[in-house]
């Protein structure tokens, strides 16, 4: 058996670093979300994540905390979809930390898409360090007693990175409700 030669090896050698949480992952073409900002490679970990028995159970806070977690510090570039999905997700990432994880504050704000004429979703600068945890520090927790640690610390991070904008979401979340029609 010979070894492969440097050509060969090239391309398992080459990484990149992912846009949004700055880990570095292996470089190359993967599946990646449509408007979530993430390299091949570190969408393909938060997918092992998301596989895991530990984050399977549909409506459970720490699901719902590393899907905020995951879709705000992988913002994407300005666009409708990725500006609803931030605006959104912080909404998440806000009820679950600050308000005492009130449930009943989720479905209605993050259940559906509310209408255009409802809520004053903009755009928000990312913080340029959006967080100093990942879904890879989750990962390496492990899925015993170390995720529930994980998520909860990964989420606290990423939206603590989000502070400047922190009273805009709150703003968001205590908006009168208005019901079109």
């Amino acid at each position: 058996m010979t070894a492969p030669s440097p050509a060969a090896l090239a391309p398992l050698r080459r990484s990149t670093e992912c846009p949004g949480c700055g880990i570095v992952v292996p470089a190359g073409a993967g599946p990646t979300h449509a408007y979530v900002g993430a390299a091949p490679g570190c969408w393909a970990l938060y997918r092992r994540l998301s596989a895991s028995p530990y984050a399977r159970a549909p409506g459970t806070r720490l699901r719902r905390l590393a899907e905020d977690a995951y879709a705000v510090q992988h913002p994407g570039v300005p666009g409708r979809r990725s500006l609803q999905s931030v605006a959104v997700h912080l909404m998440g990432l806000c009820t679950l930390l600050e308000r005492d994880a009130e449930q009943r504050r989720l479905m209605p704000v993050l259940g559906r898409m509310p209408a255009r004429k409802t809520m004053d979703l903009h755009w928000l600068a990312p913080p340029a360090k959006n967080g100093s945890l990942t879904v890879l520090d989750v990962i390496e927790a492990g899925f015993g007693d170390g995720h529930a640690a994980g998520v909860e610390a990964w989420a606290r991070d990423v939206w603590n990175a989000w502070a400047p904008h922190h009273a805009t979401v709150r703003g968001w979340l205590d908006a009168p409700c208005r019901h079109l029609g």
